[in-house]
């Protein structure tokens, strides 16, 4: 699908990129949860997680492990949340599929 016009995502600098590949990347949240918290994007716009293609997960999970380790090295949390908020009812706020990866202390 490519970018869309008026998605805070979309628009991201790159320059904010903590990790990237061909198609996803991970930048903090700019409402942590707590400290480290960072979210895992698709590069192209695909609204939900069921949007996303097998290639995208793919390449957001690997993401996820690469961004797990960094946060192990930066904060040495005691666990993870993992989570994806799919729709408006069920809290996504913005319509460009995520994930988030929640240190937790």
């Amino acid at each position: 699908m490519g970018k869309k016009v008026g998605c805070v995502f979309c628009e991201k600098n790159s320059q904010e990129y903590l990790l990237e590949n061909d198609l996803a990347v991970a930048f903090w949240d700019i409402h942590p949860m707590t400290k480290g918290h960072l979210l895992i994007i698709p590069k192209d716009h695909e609204e939900t997680f069921f949007d996303l293609s097998d290639q995208q997960k793919r390449a957001m999970d690997k993401l996820l492990v690469e961004a797990k380790k960094m946060l192990d090295e930066m904060y040495h949390p005691a666990g993870y949340n993992i989570f994806v908020h799919v729709g408006k009812r069920a809290g996504q706020k913005v319509m460009h599929a995520h994930w988030h990866l929640v240190p937790a202390y």
